[in-house]
């Protein structure tokens, strides 16, 4: 059985191997611009035409496919974005093989399962710029070192969800301006000393042991969401308030993981001196999830008092005692008159 969902310039397939006799991608009166197959992770060899070096396809979606491997045949030549959503390959290196023969490949997107057979998903992509990894769920966590390591020198826009994975690293992002990352896995000092021209980020690692090399400059970088489920938050905070003198907007958010009993951040340790960002630049604060712990309204009245050109500060909580928590800001010092408080 062969069903199709066909367009001008598209094809849709969800393939049956019992059934698989005649495949329309294998005339070459096809044309198309974009195609979709979707398997039972039944071993498929891809038709003849997508593996001819004279295919025009820009887009290419497998999902739930057992990839049996590249052959001499297979070139992409204008494939720009392809998706692997739980696609099962033979070893690390068919992951390597297929991403080779995809020279002008733009965008990428990954969703891994327990189905997937690789160990580490490498992707060394040049052209790559946009890149979307989701690795949020499986039946069990791997006991091996698992995960991914990421060269993309062209790569601007970054989004990985990834909860299983023990190793992440990343190469080279020279180019990155906007960023989603929420993992379990310690993330090393190189990801964010790699960053330097991120503009846009949110960022999420509850084992994390950074921060990053001193002398890291994140000069571009505007807009800030991190998340509070680390132990070590607020001092990741504090170096990139230092470190990021055109921050305008920053976000403090707490994920999956609210619990308005529990003082997660250690003892916090106020800045030496004013950072430039809340001197001159930062306008809009958030902080959601605010459980009002002494170490929280520390940091919370130290941004207030010392933002001074702070348009907004909005916080938000799902404890009981609400009301409580936020009577305690109130009446706290605000370097700006402008400042709006906003209580939710």
């Amino acid at each position: 059985m062969l069903t199709q969902k066909k367009s001008f310039g598209r094809l849709s397939a969800v393939i049956n191997p019992l059934d698989y006799i005649i495949n329309p991608l294998d005339n070459p009166w096809f044309d198309l611009s974009e195609v979709s197959i979707e398997s039972c992770y039944a071993s498929q060899t891809l038709p003849r035409s997508l593996r001819s070096r004279h295919w025009n396809l820009k887009t290419l979606k497998l999902k739930k496919l057992s990839f049996v491997d590249t052959d001499a045949y297979m070139w992409f030549e204008s494939l720009k974005t392809l998706h692997l959503l739980s696609v099962r390959f033979s070893d690390d290196k068919s992951v390597q093989r297929l991403l080779s023969v995809c020279p002008k490949l733009e965008d990428l997107v990954v969703k891994r399962t327990t189905y997937v057979n690789v160990r580490i998903f490498s992707i060394n992509v040049p052209s790559l710029r946009s890149l979307s990894i989701d690795y949020s769920w499986a039946v069990s966590r791997p006991a091996d070192v698992h995960g991914f390591v990421i060269d993309a020198p062209s790569l601007r826009f970054l989004n990985i969800k990834d909860h299983f994975s023990n190793l992440l690293q990343f190469e080279n992002m020279p180019k990155l301006v906007k960023a989603n990352v929420e993992v379990d896995c310690d993330l090393s000092e190189k990801f964010i000393g790699s960053i330097t021209s991120i503009q846009h980020i949110s960022l999420c690692s509850k084992n994390s042991k950074i921060p990053y090399p001193s002398g890291t400059s994140f000069f571009y970088l505007e807009h800030l969401e991190l998340c509070t489920c680390s132990q070590d938050w607020w001092n990741l905070l504090n170096r990139i308030l230092e470190d990021a003198p055109r921050l305008q907007v920053l976000k403090l958010k707490l994920g999956n993981c609210v619990q308005c009993s529990t003082e997660l951040m250690d003892y916090w340790n106020e800045p030496c001196s004013v950072p430039k960002c809340l001197s001159s630049h930062l306008e809009i604060f958030e902080w959601r999830h605010y459980k009002g712990t002494k170490q929280e309204r520390k940091v919370a009245k130290y941004i207030l008092a010392k933002a001074s050109c702070l348009k907004v500060a909005i916080f938000s909580s799902v404890c009981i005692e609400k009301n409580l928590i936020f009577k305690k800001l109130e009446n706290v010092d605000r370097g700006s008159k402008a400042c709006e408080l906003v209580f939710q």
